[in-house]
């Protein structure tokens, strides 16, 4: 468990309800998976280490992603567990996402699973306000209008940058640009808060 070490207990646990056991880690060296590809296939046949690896890759940023879209740990938490079950049940569906990145695929399902879940239904209107004016809402505004528009497209809804300059009418290179300085920003950002 030396990854796991010092992460939350409920993620640790979520490696025991995903056929995960600490005998084979041990046993197996670690893999390593080149191809996109060759690690969905590794994880649709039911390979724990691959769903292992996906994990070790892309828990951080999705977790990071998730503490700025719910305004209590707890329910970012939740989230993360309810995104990797998810993520590990249908990933199949990463096929049919139109060409973006595993990546993006992943950040957009945490997204979606935040969207389902956050309680608006109990929340006052002073609820309300604060939780749509923190994290990434009340980072966006400090944006300018280009990078914010690139920074929704590429980080938020996870489009390529060419998808974004298609649909923004700029050359990808441009979109390349806005987004290393929204990037940029959002660090700082993260960093100050």
């Amino acid at each position: 468990m030396g990854r796991l070490r010092g992460r939350p207990f409920f993620v640790r646990v979520i490696f025991l309800t995903l056929d995960y056991t600490k005998t084979s880690r041990y046993l197996q060296p670690a893999a390593v998976y080149p191809d996109e590809r060759i690690l969905i296939e590794k994880i649709i046949a039911g390979d724990p280490h691959a769903k292992h690896w996906l994990y070790d890759q892309y828990a951080a940023p999705v977790y990071g992603l998730l503490l700025q879209l719910f305004p209590r740990e707890q329910d970012a938490d939740n989230a993360l567990v309810r995104t990797f079950v998810h993520v590990f049940k249908n990933i199949r569906d990463y096929y049919h996402s139109g060409g973006i990145s595993l990546f993006s695929w992943l950040m957009k399902q945490a997204r979606e699973t935040a969207e389902a879940e956050v309680p608006f239904a109990g929340l006052t209107g002073n609820d309300i306000s604060i939780l749509a004016k923190s994290g990434l809402m009340q980072f966006s505004d400090t944006l300018s209008v280009e990078c914010r528009e690139v920074f929704h497209l590429c980080y938020c809804m996870g489009l390529s940058r060419s998808v974004a300059a298609a649909r923004l009418g700029k050359r990808e290179q441009q979109v390349f640009v806005l987004l290393q300085q929204a990037m940029k920003a959002f660090r700082k950002f993260s960093n100050s808060n």
